[in-house]
């Protein structure tokens, strides 16, 4: 699989972060968490994904997703939030000329108390001088995703298919299967990952990977540490194990 590929797809991953809630009255109102802690502000993210669960109205956050993508997001409404991610302070640091900006909109809604559902659309463009790239790489995608539980405890299943195409070349589609959950061990911390693989082949090797990690929190900040593996992140059969850590800041 191409560096950039693998790039786009990361950074594509990173993007989707929760939807709002508190503007509008909802059908049920999300699950609070256990007595005496303060409510999760990551409760709407895995280590790399995000799932369905949504943020109030004027909450957001801004920060490292893994060390790699910047990413921000703001619930506009009950319903609705936008979301960017750029890896343009990464490729900065790394290579002489690169650019990256994905950009996209998610709608949220509660089916029941510990169940809900969102969608949305995202994409973008993703180019650097990497070596082994193939130059501009466009991507749109549509995604669906399905979580059941609270804020302390859920899991998330995704499907997102990933158009991806380059100038001068032939485009190609990912459909990307994802689950993924979160546990709260105690008030200041929990165990979160995600296991994903591509049953269709893109524009290289159907790609496979999984992570798993723990995450440290507080009412305004949280860092996660964990582990990405991948069949792909060498460009060969064995896995391969990559390091990570991000840091998010949470606003309200």
């Amino acid at each position: 699989m191409a560096p950039r590929f693998i790039c786009l797809l990361m950074l594509s991953l990173a993007l989707p972060g929760a939807s709002a809630s508190a503007g509008e009255p909802a059908p049920e109102p999300p699950p609070a968490s256990a007595p005496g802690w303060f409510e999760n502000p990551t409760r709407t993210r895995g280590l790399l994904g995000s799932n369905a669960l949504p943020l109030h109205a004027g909450e957001g956050f801004i920060g490292q997703q893994a060390l790699f993508a910047t990413v921000a997001e703001v619930g506009l409404s009950e319903r609705v939030s936008v979301n960017l991610a750029t890896a343009i302070p990464f490729q900065v640091m790394s290579r002489d000329t690169s650019f990256s900006l994905l950009g996209g909109i998610k709608v949220s809604t509660p089916l029941t108390e510990k169940l809900h559902l969102a969608f949305g659309v995202q994409g973008g463009s993703y180019d650097s001088d990497f070596a082994g790239a193939w130059g501009l790489h466009n991507a749109v995608a549509a995604y669906g995703t399905l979580t059941y539980g609270t804020g302390d405890a859920n899991i998330s299943l995704t499907v997102q298919p990933i158009y991806v195409w380059a100038r001068d070349e032939n485009g190609g589609v990912m459909v990307l299967p994802m689950v993924g959950g979160f546990l709260r061990v105690g008030e200041h911390w929990g165990f979160a990952g995600e296991v994903a693989i591509s049953p269709v082949r893109a524009i290289a090797d159907a790609f496979a990977f999984a992570t798993a990690g723990a995450r440290f929190m507080g009412q305004r900040w949280s860092v996660d540490l964990g582990v990405l593996a991948g069949t792909q992140l060498q460009g060969q059969d064995t896995p391969a194990f990559a390091p990570g850590a991000s840091f998010l800041y949470h606003w309200r």
